[in-house]
């Protein structure tokens, strides 16, 4: 559907010799299967990148109708910031999940509502907490804060995190894990992620409230 409605786009606009959507796609999904860890990393750097400038316009049109100060700044460092988390923690860690998920962890069970099952509970105690954990040491790295950083951001923000993605991503991987091809099943999770990063990173800006010390 989105390559029909692209093609008829680029005819209709006279951008059909610029852009041609079927081989873009061709294209994409051939670098998917000869070189996936750098497709699916540069792919999660996108799609962070364009959850968080999303994220960041919706905060700012709130606060300027909520405040007399208006519009905040956009901070073009926390995208960066995001954009590089998704390129080396994101993608890289997915791939790397993915493929030993379907491989050695479930590829003996032969049920497909059993291996589903297991699947889905699998990625939910051991991806979810693993890959919310990396994010937000990365992004503490990132943004300077260094260990100490990443040490009261686990302490915070890390359950309430966990417990968003269980109520996020189960739903979600019904759908990718029964129906999308393998090859593309971190695309998909890429794509939701648009929504999913958006949420982290809006915890991760979050100032963490300090208790007053006995």
């Amino acid at each position: 559907l989105f390559v029909s409605v692209a093609s008829s786009w680029t005819r209709t606009t006279g951008y059909a010799e610029a852009f041609n959507p079927p081989a873009a796609w061709d294209f994409y999904a051939k670098a998917l299967i000869t070189k996936p860890l750098l497709t699916k990393s540069l792919t999660a750097c996108g799609t962070n990148a364009f959850s968080d400038a999303i994220c960041q316009k919706l905060l700012r049109d709130s606060n300027s109708k909520s405040s007399e100060e208006g519009k905040s700044k956009f901070d073009s460092r926390r995208l960066i910031e995001n954009a590089l988390t998704g390129l080396v923690w994101s993608g890289p860690i997915a791939h790397m999940w993915y493929g030993l998920l379907f491989g050695k962890l479930t590829v003996q069970i032969k049920d497909p509502i059993v291996s589903l099952v297991t699947q889905i509970i699998l990625d939910a105690l051991i991806f979810s907490p693993v890959t919310v954990s990396g994010y937000f040491a990365v992004r503490s790295v990132l943004e300077g804060s260094g260990f100490a950083g990443v040490k009261d951001k686990l302490k915070t923000r890390l359950v309430s995190s966990v417990l968003g993605a269980w109520k996020f991503w189960p739903a979600a991987n019904v759908i990718n894990f029964s129906m999308v091809p393998i090859p593309f099943r971190v695309l998909y999770l890429n794509v939701l992620s648009i929504f999913w990063s958006g949420y982290l990173t809006h915890v991760n800006s979050k100032k963490i409230a300090t208790s007053p010390e006995a």
